[in-house]
């Protein structure tokens, strides 16, 4: 079979393990922000999982390249009609549990920030980890949504539309610059943690 047949199969694999770390760390997020005492651990987790669900964004961006290479006439395009979760509520709802979880363990949230790290001259800012959480709590249940559709019943035309506009555009535009943040600021707490 000609790489052309296995194209969109890796993508939506890729698509699918987004899916499931994405829920993952989203229920791993509700059960410690409900009471986790054991934070470290928690933090240890979240780094994990993230770092995963980085690298599966980068890889179904290769796969949907890769997709992109059939020629049009063999790729049917629909768009993919999807209306996602109300985000105000769901920010409301994730900043009160993950703000409640932080002010609890009197940990402080504010970190310094560069906007352009190769810039020798830039000036950090204050950022909030609770701030980039919530941003990530809220986008994985928007593109989460938007793949439990396509998993229930979406058809092999919409993928292009489902993978580029609901789930990799998204998350390049509006979660990656949160993610690292937070991959960093969970990286950093632990190793501070570590040397007392």
């Amino acid at each position: 079979m000609s790489d052309q047949t296995h194209t969109p199969t890796d993508l939506i694999r890729a698509l699918d393990a987004i899916a499931r770390v994405q829920a993952r760390w989203l229920a791993d997020l509700e059960q410690v922000t409900g009471g986790e005492p054991r934070f470290l651990d928690a933090f240890r987790r979240w780094e994990e999982t993230l770092s995963l669900l980085k690298v599966h964004i980068h890889r179904a961006e290769q796969r949907l390249l890769h997709y992109l290479l059939v020629p049009q006439a063999q790729r049917p395009y629909h768009d993919f009609d999807h209306e996602p979760p109300d985000r105000r509520s769901r920010f409301a709802h994730w900043t009160r549990r993950v703000t409640g979880y932080f002010d609890a363990l009197h940990i402080d949230t504010a970190y310094r920030r560069l906007s352009v790290i190769t810039d020798p001259y830039e000036e950090a800012a204050t950022a909030d980890i609770c701030t980039d959480l919530v941003a990530l709590a809220v986008l994985a249940e928007t593109t989460g949504s938007a793949l439990e559709r396509f998993a229930a019943g979406g058809e092999q035309a919409h993928l292009e539309d489902l993978a580029f506009y609901h789930v990799l555009n998204p998350w390049k535009r509006e979660g990656l610059p949160p993610l690292l943040d937070v991959l960093r600021w969970l990286s950093a707490l632990s190793a501070e943690r570590d040397e007392l």
